[in-house]
């Protein structure tokens, strides 16, 4: 299977090639390797890098697209988490309470214990027991 460098797409190569039917193969800067362009996404790099082969552009665009695309998904789940919380006060669950045992899950049980141990010696000091 090969992968496109623009986007998730990947592909087996043709039956006696190496890549799939309509894909490219573009250089990295400096010699550093390459990357491969499936079919859908060689229209939309500009012609210039296209016929010039500039690699470094080619590169700068592909890692700021990269970004922009884990951006949005980092939206789309924090609008999936949102929707999960409100869904969770629509059952009549403290929504206060469950952020704050999944941030105790995420503990090792070691940092929990410790955790434990420092507040309760802050309440007995406190005299809140």
């Amino acid at each position: 299977m090969i992968s496109c460098g623009r986007c998730d797409t990947s592909a087996p190569p043709a039956p006696g090639q190496t890549m799939p039917e309509g894909w490219q193969m573009h250089a990295l800067s400096r010699g550093k390797g390459s990357y491969a362009v499936c079919a859908g996404c060689l229209p939309s790099m500009s012609a210039g890098t296209r016929a010039t082969g500039n690699a470094a552009a080619d590169q700068l665009r592909l890692l700021i697209e990269r970004w922009e695309r884990l951006e949005e998904e980092k939206k789309g789940i924090g609008l999936d988490q949102k929707d999960v919380m409100l869904e969770a006060k629509a059952c009549g669950y403290d929504t206060k309470g469950m952020r704050e045992i999944i941030k105790l899950r995420a503990m090792s049980p070691h940092d929990r214990a410790e955790r434990d141990a420092i507040i309760e010696t802050y309440r007995a000091s406190l005299g809140l027991d």
